[in-house]
């Protein structure tokens, strides 16, 4: 039996033809498969770094890392439907108007904001691969005494700005004479 010739291409064997394809696809390959494996790398990294911030800003509720963070769930976790719809239902209720100075259900209020974000952060971290229970996140949270008071004694300090500056309400200056 005789051996078939072998298939060529402009003179070259099919052989050279694969082997230089090779040559040049496989690094493009790679480099390919590595560019995307980076970028599901840095995409976890960023939904790590939304669930830190939360986790570690959840019992300071006024600091802009909580908040970023909090805007930042919508964009990172897009598609992870569980996360989305518990960040839905604290973000809904966060954004129910109510005055804080003048609402008797305050702590009623406060208390719903902490249930919702221990839910969503219960959710983020079992997608994450964390795993709390609720109470952890709920009570496992250090907030200086010293901090509340300060958020408290500023926030007056600037109504009573406002209410000077919008001439509301005068600056009462009193003279008084030189000690002799």
């Amino acid at each position: 039996m005789e051996s078939a010739p072998p298939i060529t291409f402009l003179s070259v064997p099919i052989e050279a033809w694969l082997t230089i394809l090779a040559i040049i696809i496989g690094p493009l390959a790679a480099l390919l498969i590595q560019k995307y494996i980076e970028g599901l790398k840095a995409k976890e990294d960023r939904k790590v770094m939304i669930f830190r911030s939360l986790m570690a800003n959840r019992a300071s509720r006024l600091s802009q890392n909580y908040v970023q963070a909090l805007n930042g769930i919508e964009v990172e976790f897009h598609g992870e439907t569980k996360v989305i719809e518990k960040w839905r239902s604290l973000m809904d209720y966060l954004n129910t108007p109510q005055d804080p100075a003048n609402d008797p259900n305050l702590a009623r209020w406060t208390e719903r904001v902490t249930d919702g974000l221990t839910s969503l952060l219960l959710e983020m971290g079992e997608s994450l691969g964390y795993h709390f229970d609720a109470v952890t996140i709920k009570r496992n949270a250090y907030y200086p005494v010293a901090w509340n008071t300060t958020e408290i004694e500023w926030a007056k300090f600037r109504q009573a700005a406002v209410k000077v500056l919008e001439a509301e309400k005068p600056i009462k200056v009193e003279v008084v004479p030189p000690a002799s």
